[in-house]
């Protein structure tokens, strides 16, 4: 009778079983493949973040790089003292760089300067020339892109970077060509003079790159040392030029939602309809949260972590969508006075500074206007349907903004500001032209006069520029 009651009621059971089974199953595959998809995302985004800090770091070298004086002083006839004042001291003064090294034309060292707060660190201590034979291999990387260029108008930099870890100690060692913007002086060979630059990575790199991307369990380990559960990107090298690589534990909300219901799971497995419920309920959960977390990874992409404005990744994009509508004035301006603020005040001042020249430039502008900061104490202004007389009248309500006194945390501060405009109609030219051309206009507004305005079509194409070395100084430390 029992052996007649199984054969009726056996394959029902079975059956459920399997379709139990396989309900079970399901959300273990769809979890696995939403945390493998969250993983990828967010090792890209990593990455990305890290290159876009980089090239933060390399375009605020092109004030010192770019620069005619810099090929007459350092190229065409050495002058120690102007290097040591223009390039060594300024770099260091007005930057977090504390080692500067020049190499001539034949990758010869020529001028060194370390700043004394890190000479006792670990990677300092090897000695100069130990520290230029880890930069030769970015110095012959540069040497690679400087043949066979074509150069028209303003050069676009040359430089790479990479970060060296050693111990605890972390540096961002770039190399960067020096390079005419205005041809008053011209490399007197085929090779120009090369900067050398090491920037210590305040803490542990983990802890750095751990809290800026909000990593968990961030570390630092050879490639061969991580486990295969952790994302990872490749981010540095040690001593002995091995690849070392930053890894986290990566977010798995999808699977952290799975475990955390494991006894509603009991109830579901005998109640079908509830497993349909629980699954669509936590994919949903699981999709918002993984939307949430992207969102948040794309804004500190695009945006200045300081100020909150849009940064350089977001700015050909917006350009671009502002053009296609209708002319767009593009200004570039520039902070006067600034570095007295650093020299005096100490970096902290100067972050407090910019935020609150974000502040004032966003107070000064339309709601259709877009604000970006470049890097250091460069911004950039996007104001469509405006002409060159309304650009230049915001610029000049903007510079006696940005001239009110400032009251900092260390006290009271005065800065100006130097603008340049470049009008462009519809679709007339790209991005990059435009910029050049209002970042041109600006160079002849910082020679002119503190907080002038130019307008680029005011500009007369043989028009000198001051290339003195005072007035070189200025434009570079302000």
């Amino acid at each position: 009778m029992r052996f007649i009651h199984f054969r009726l009621v056996g394959p029902a059971i079975i059956a459920v079983a399997v379709l139990i089974a396989g309900m079970a199953t399901i959300p273990y595959i769809g979890i696995a493949q939403i945390d493998a998809d969250l993983r990828q995302r967010q090792e890209s985004l990593v990455k990305h973040n890290i290159d876009l800090w980089i090239s933060d770091i390399e375009f605020s070298l092109t004030a010192w790089t770019i620069w005619d004086e810099s090929i007459a002083k350092i190229d065409n006839s050495f002058d120690f003292e102007w290097t040591d004042r223009n390039i060594g001291a300024s770099l260091i003064g007005t930057s977090r760089t504390r080692f500067v090294a020049v190499v001539d034309h034949g990758d010869r060292l020529i001028y060194s300067r370390t700043d004394d707060s890190v000479k006792d660190r670990g990677f300092f201590t090897r000695g100069i020339p130990t520290v230029i034979e880890d930069a030769a291999a970015l110095v012959a990387n540069v040497r690679a892109r400087e043949t066979g260029r074509v150069i028209e108008g303003i050069p676009k930099p040359v430089s790479i970077s990479r970060i060296e870890v050693l111990g605890d100690d972390a540096v961002l060692m770039t190399a960067s060509l020096f390079q005419p913007d205005f041809g008053t002086a011209k490399p007197k060979g085929e090779r120009a003079p090369i900067l050398i630059t090491a920037m210590p990575i305040t803490g542990t790199i983990q802890e750095f790159f751990g809290t800026r991307f909000l990593l968990d369990d961030a570390r630092i380990a050879p490639q061969t040392d991580i486990l295969p559960d952790r994302a990872h990107v490749e981010i540095a090298v040690g001593p002995r030029g091995e690849v070392q690589v930053l890894s986290w534990r990566p977010p798995s909300p999808a699977a952290d939602l799975l475990y955390r219901s494991l006894p509603l799971l009991v109830t579901v497995c005998i109640l079908l309809l509830a497993i349909g419920i629980f699954t669509i309920r936590m994919s949903r959960d699981a999709a918002r949260l993984l939307v949430a977390r992207e969102k948040q990874m794309r804004h500190a992409a695009t945006h200045d972590f300081l100020t909150g404005l849009p940064n350089r990744a977001r700015l050909e994009q917006e350009f671009r969508k502002l053009s296609e509508n209708g002319p767009v004035a593009v200004i570039c301006l520039d902070l006067d006075g600034f570095k007295q603020v650093n020299d005096t005040h100490g970096h902290a001042a100067g972050d407090e500074l910019r935020k609150a020249v974000a502040m004032r430039l966003r107070a000064g502008t339309r709601g259709v206007d877009r604000l970006f900061r470049l890097g250091g104490d460069e911004f950039t202004i996007l104001m469509p349907t405006v002409s060159e007389s309304q650009a230049e009248e915001t610029c000049r309500r903007l510079s006696l903004s940005l001239a009110e006194p400032v009251t900092l945390s260390k006290g009271l501060v005065t800065i100006g500001a130097s603008f340049g405009i470049r009008r462009v109609e519809k679709d007339e030219i790209s991005c990059d032209a435009a910029i050049s051309a209002a970042d041109a206009a600006l160079y002849h507004a910082k020679a002119s006069a503190r907080g002038s305005t130019i307008l680029s079509s005011k500009i007369s194409p043989a028009a000198p520029v001051d290339t003195t070395p005072t007035a070189s100084i200025t434009r570079r430390s302000a």
